[in-house]
């Protein structure tokens, strides 16, 4: 199993909507693997993300899918270029600036989320 490609996945109540948000705002590319009620993008190290059709949303109150960065000031600068929101997300002492927090010891990340209410990060490890 670990030699295997991994995928995360979401479930979309509008996948065109959802199609829209990934490949213009996030910036992913449509897969060739995409079928049907399913939309497959691809990522880096090949791994994809897939979002497939579902009536209800999903009810997760947790970062389901976290893309890995280089430098997250750049990825931030350019997804809210991009009209991407970030949500406040603050601990203790620990407070936001530009939208990314430091946790220290840990790395820096930024959450958003997708038309359908999915948590989605960046984050740059120490």
């Amino acid at each position: 199993m670990s030699g295997n490609r991994v995928s995360a996945v979401l479930c979309s109540t509008d996948l065109e909507r959802s199609e829209k948000f990934y490949q213009d705002k996030v910036g992913l590319t449509l897969s060739g693997a995409t079928i049907k009620n399913h939309v497959v993008f691809e990522c880096g190290d090949g791994t994809t993300l897939l979002l497939y059709g579902r009536p209800s949303p999903n009810k997760a109150d947790h970062t389901q899918v976290r893309f890995w960065s280089a430098d997250i000031a750049a990825d931030v600068a350019e997804l809210a270029g991009r009209g991407v929101e970030f949500d406040l997300v603050e601990f203790g002492d620990l407070k936001m600036t530009d939208h990314v927090l430091t946790s220290p010891g840990i790395g820096k990340s930024a959450w958003f989320k997708d038309p359908d209410g999915n948590t989605l990060a960046l984050f740059q490890p120490e």
